[in-house]
């Protein structure tokens, strides 16, 4: 079995060895764009407060894992095309500009996605960037060592301008994030975005929402950002809006996509042309998604899995919410730290629907078990009665999963 993978992200690969599973003779060939092998869209903002030696040397792993694992990975390699029928490839070669076609027998789509500048004056200036590829990190990794690089602005109050914040926060920056929605975190209810927002306030994040952005006035470069309620100090403007999933390179080959580009997939990750399958940030599953996932901002730590409740109703659900505050050790431990925690349930089997959780430490723990929880059907009294581990240096007698718990009703 031949698998052509167009991009180095991590899933895909993934995606292309779980394909292969059980195939012994298969070969992986792995196509990117870019001059460097992709070390994780998520995890670059963690490396712009890295040295560039820990960057080449994240880099240099992902190269080591393609070769160890026998798989076939060529940089500045560039799809231009699709034949699904002859199940054929065309690729150039962007550094000589050579153009050749090679043949599969499943292919992997791992494009991932990009974001577009707001079309305002001023997006043209230096210094608003965005940070979606190693060479945007590169460039922002030097252009943040300037002295006078103090004031940042991020547009985008999503989970990605919050993964931009921390970092930026850890490096002695003044942030603030604007959005054009009046809440923070969309992934999150109203209430708990809310809440989330006064604890990261007090880490000294400044929040401007409910405002679009209007110009980017200055001279060579952006001195700060005008929105439709005011202008503020900015030296840098890391944009994580408008992402658009990377999917043109599908036109015509009849593989089905949503109203926003993104490749529609099954839980094997096919599409609906035989022998193409699709994963990433190009991609919504039919069968939806627990999207469980967690960050730190500061001492701040939020996570959340399954369906928000306001996403719940949407979808037709009747539902109901607990919300309920408890502790990762018991009082007799120093440094305890409170964590809170919003269940999401149907109203008549109470059976776990989502949950969204933010604190001091351990949040994420509490989120991964509620994810196994929804996953295994499990209802709100089921959950309460797990036996939780007990340790009287780091667990409560009762953990904040069953004090949520024992509030549904």
């Amino acid at each position: 079995m031949k698998i052509v993978v167009i991009g180095s992200i991590s899933a895909g690969v993934s995606a292309a060895s779980r394909i292969a599973a059980g195939e012994r003779s298969a070969q992986i060939t792995v196509y990117e764009m870019s001059a460097f092998y992709s070390c994780g869209v998520g995890g670059l903002p963690h490396y712009l407060g890295q040295s560039m030696q820990q960057l080449n040397e994240a880099i240099q792993e992902k190269e080591t894992e393609l070769r160890s694992a026998g798989i076939q990975a060529y940089l500045r390699h560039e799809v231009q095309a699709i034949d699904p029928a002859r199940r054929r490839v065309t690729v150039c070669d962007l550094s000589t500009g050579r153009v050749f076609e090679d043949s599969y027998d499943k292919l992997v789509v791992a494009t991932g996605s990009s974001i577009t500048l707001p079309q305002v004056p001023g997006a043209n200036r230096v210094g608003v960037q965005t940070l979606k590829t190693v060479e945007d990190l590169i460039f922002l990794k030097e252009y943040t060592r300037t002295p006078y690089v103090q004031d940042v602005v991020i547009l985008g109050g999503s989970w990605s301008g919050l993964e931009i914040a921390k970092v930026l926060l850890k490096m002695g920056r003044k942030v603030r994030i604007i959005e054009e929605n009046r809440q923070l975190l969309p992934e999150f209810d109203p209430e708990v975005s809310e809440l989330i927002r006064k604890a990261l306030e007090a880490e000294g994040v400044q929040f401007s929402l409910g405002e679009q952005v209007r110009a980017f006035p200055g001279r060579t470069f952006v001195e700060q950002v005008q929105t439709s309620r005011g202008s503020y100090p900015c030296d840098l403007c890391i944009v994580s809006t408008g992402v658009q999933p990377n999917t043109r390179l599908l036109a015509g080959t009849g593989v089905a996509l949503v109203p926003n580009g993104a490749v529609l997939i099954d839980g094997e990750l096919a599409t609906n042309v035989p022998g193409i399958y699709a994963v990433g940030d190009c991609v919504q599953s039919r069968q939806g998604s627990l999207r469980t996932c967690s960050l730190r901002v500061g001492g701040t730590e939020l996570a959340r899995t399954g369906l928000t409740e306001t996403e719940a109703k949407r979808a037709g659900l009747r539902v109901k919410s607990a919300m309920a505050t408890g502790t990762d050790r018991p009082g007799i431990c120093p440094n305890q730290h409170k964590i809170t925690i919003k269940l999401v349930y149907e109203a008549n089997t109470h059976q776990l629907v989502g949950a969204q959780a933010w604190g001091g430490k351990n949040v994420a723990t509490r989120i991964n078990a509620i994810a196994v929880a929804i996953r295994a059907g499990m209802t709100a009294e089921t959950l309460s009665q797990v036996d939780f581990c007990y340790s009287s240096a780091e667990c409560s007698i009762w953990d904040p999963i069953q004090i949520v718990c024992g509030q549904a009703k």
